[in-house]
């Protein structure tokens, strides 16, 4: 007879987990964003992967450490939909950079965010960024986030997320980003 999984220790984590993604789905209407409520954002960021789709070559973090920090302001227009934006600092870690390069990046990133099923949520944002890669001159990007955001406190929220960014001013580039924070509902 088959069976999966094949013994009951599996059987009873496969059970565990299903129970605990329902739980966290049927919760979502208490849980997310409401309408008129607003949330501060704290986030970090380091970019794993970077291809450079002109010129074929891609860098990862043996290339550069950047760690980039978020700060945003973000506020529910309706229940789950949230509109926001970001301010984005990246430093330069590793290696060291030159005299006057260790901030790579600043950036705007306004955005629109949706919390489809809590703990769950998703946002696609806009960036504008006046410098890029060390030097002054405009790039420009949109980028998908998904992530899943787990209460630690009343009002305090851990989010983790992976984003993929495509920048199609200047240049064009694809990546993928790590990205780990907090959310206060104020």
């Amino acid at each position: 007879m088959f069976s999966w999984p094949p013994n009951s220790e599996a059987r009873g984590l496969a059970i565990v987990a299903v129970t605990v993604a329902i739980a966290l789905c049927g919760g979502a209407a208490h849980a997310t964003g409401k309408q008129g409520e607003f949330i501060q954002t704290d986030t970090l960021g380091m970019s794993l992967l970077t291809r450079d789709l002109d010129h074929g070559t891609t860098r990862s973090l043996r290339n550069a450490v950047n760690l980039s920090e978020f700060m945003g302001l973000h506020g529910y227009v309706i229940d789950r939909l949230r509109l926001g934006a970001n301010f984005q600092l990246t430093e330069r870690l590793w290696p060291k950079p030159p005299v006057g390069g260790r901030i790579q990046r600043i950036a705007v990133l306004p955005q629109v965010g949706w919390n489809f099923c809590d703990p769950f949520f998703t946002a696609v944002v806009f960036g504008f960024a006046p410098r890029t890669d060390g030097k002054e001159h405009l790039n420009l990007s949109l980028q998908a986030v998904l992530g899943v955001s787990l209460p630690i406190s009343k009002g305090v929220r851990l989010s983790i997320a992976g984003e993929v960014p495509y920048t199609f001013y200047d240049r064009h580039l694809l990546g993928v980003t790590a990205l780990t924070g907090i959310s206060i509902r104020l």
